[in-house]
């Protein structure tokens, strides 16, 4: 996006640093010694959109057409507007790429199953009375 790149750098960094953050409480981890190189690339493709995706929130012109997914196209005096409908509703960004990388960086629970699971008190210790 052309309006971020010529952004000064400490405003750039401003949107890094608020990009990372997203990613640290969507991951609940942080990256900073990370060596997989498949995983740094989608976090570095991660930043760039977070940051694209953020500077067109902080700004309301367009915004609205950005993050809608309308494209409307005019072929002389005709025009039609297409919705992106995939019927994939993620709850994030709206941004399938940004969208399809983020989830992936969700812990996923651990299913343990029944090796290690307890349902309770296996023995009750039950008092007799003698009359």
């Amino acid at each position: 996006m052309e309006e971020v790149a010529v952004l000064p750098d400490e405003k750039l960094q401003l949107y890094l640093d608020r990009a990372t953050a997203w990613i640290h409480r969507m991951a609940q981890r942080k990256f900073y010694n990370e060596t997989d190189p498949d995983l740094l690339t989608d976090l570095k493709t991660a930043s760039v959109l977070l940051v694209e995706y953020l500077w067109v929130q902080d700004h309301n012109e367009g915004k609205e057409q950005v993050m809608s997914g309308i494209k409307q196209e005019s072929i002389g005096s005709y025009s039609y507007t297409l919705k992106d409908d995939t019927g994939e509703e993620s709850g994030l960004t709206g941004m399938k790429e940004l969208d399809s990388i983020l989830q992936s960086l969700i812990p996923k629970p651990l299913a343990t199953g029944m090796f290690f699971s307890v349902s309770g008190p296996s023995r009750v210790e039950k008092k007799c009375e003698w009359k």
